[in-house]
């Protein structure tokens, strides 16, 4: 890892980082929006009362002479200033000894003004709210209002941390497959590279009986060569498609010849003794939309595959049929199989049924992982079945052209 690298723990911390930061501004656009909506209603209440101790002073001012009992002038004064006053208001009338002398019996919202009587009527003239969610439902609109905008605030706060999330989570996943490759990538040219210099310096050296001997010397070194070309060319195929890279060509092709394409390298391996190969791809199917190159090495994967991971005695069968508006290609061997808890893992870079150290198996784990992203990129689907032990069936669905 190179100094300006970040490692997989950092970016592990970093992603916690993401989790937790959106918290503050959440927690503090919630303090803001409680702050804001109390002191919405303490300024709606204020409002209300100086209004209110303005309108009583005024309806006392303009009161009548009043004549007769303390009662009965205080419901005129009563009347007189119900008429200046909002029906939401309840006015109440009390001697100086808090005894009530007109109005309802009993307060039920705030409190809004309070004035002494007129001469002659010693008491107070008390207004309170009729109800006490009154000045609530005053500030409901704009406690809507903060409440939307607290709401889209913290989606928004939301969304980019989720999307931060999922950039740093795909980093993590990146360096992690970047740090297995190149692991891989040593392990997988080791052996090929050390079988070719083996060779070579027997060839060097002159130690070889015959022609024959020299010939099998060159023919192994010519399968080492190819096998270090075919684990190169799957990487640089994986790095375009991860990239984006991997432009396709799409035409009208006929299934037959893309079959035929794919078979041709392994022509030597699926003729050779313990090996029965079935092709039945019909010349008559019609035409898939597919890239040419691509598809066939698609298909040449899984044959590749089928041919690792088969014993001694190899059944490979090659077959494609119509399925609706797609033609479907499948490919069975009598291999080692796939347990069903590893279906969806094998489709993932660098991922091995055999996982052991010990395995002779070649391979990167790409191919499969190709192979996905090329039928995607197709707009079809692949699907694997089969029992462990028992070989496996892979079938690959692409549109009619």
């Amino acid at each position: 890892m190179t100094a300006h690298e970040i490692s997989p723990k950092q970016l592990r911390a970093l992603l916690l980082l993401l989790v937790l930061v959106p918290l503050i501004p959440i927690a503090l656009m919630a303090r803001f929006m409680s702050d804001a909506l109390r002191g919405d209603r303490v300024d709606a209440i204020e409002r209300t009362q100086s209004l209110h101790t303005e309108l009583l002073a005024s309806a006392l001012r303009s009161a009548p002479p009043m004549e007769g009992t303390a009662g009965e002038r205080a419901v005129r004064l009563h009347s007189h200033i119900r008429e200046f006053a909002d029906p939401s208001v309840t006015i109440r009338i009390v001697d100086g000894t808090g005894h009530l002398l007109a109005g309802e019996e009993s307060q039920k919202g705030q409190l809004l003004a309070q004035e002494r009587t007129p001469a002659g009527l010693e008491g107070l003239v008390q207004l309170y709210l009729a109800k006490q969610d009154v000045i609530d439902e005053a500030v409901s609109g704009q406690q809507r209002i903060y409440i939307g905008t607290g709401a889209l605030v913290t989606l928004l706060v939301l969304a980019i941390a989720v999307t931060a999330a999922l950039a740093v989570s795909r980093q993590i996943t990146l360096q992690e497959i970047k740090n297995t490759s190149v692991a891989i990538v040593a392990h997988e040219l080791r052996t090929p590279l050390a079988s070719m210099r083996m060779l070579v310096d027997t060839l060097r050296e002159g130690r070889y009986r015959n022609e024959h001997q020299l010939r099998e010397y060159l023919d192994l070194i010519a399968g080492e060569n190819d096998r270090l070309r075919r684990i190169a060319e799957n990487f640089l195929t994986f790095s375009r498609l991860e990239r984006g890279l991997q432009a396709l060509a799409l035409e009208a092709v006929a299934p037959h010849t893309i079959a035929a394409l794919a078979i041709a390298p392994f022509s030597a391996r699926l003729t050779a003794p313990g090996c029965t190969f079935t092709m039945e791809v019909a010349e008559s199917l019609p035409e898939i939309r597919a890239d040419r190159e691509a598809f066939t090495q698609v298909l040449a994967n899984l044959i590749d595959n089928a041919l690792k991971y088969t014993g001694d005695e190899k059944r490979i069968a090659l077959r494609a049929r119509k399925d609706g508006a797609m033609i479907a290609f499948t490919i069975e061997d009598n291999g080692i199989g796939i347990p069903p808890g590893e279906r969806r893992t094998i489709f993932e870079p660098f991922h091995q049924v055999d996982q052991r150290l010990s395995r002779t198996r070649e391979g990167a784990g790409l191919g499969l992982a190709i192979v996905r992203r090329i039928v995607k990129a197709h707009g079809g689907e692949i699907t694997v079945a089969g029992e462990a032990g028992k070989g496996s069936i892979f079938t690959v669905k692409v549109p009619l052209a």
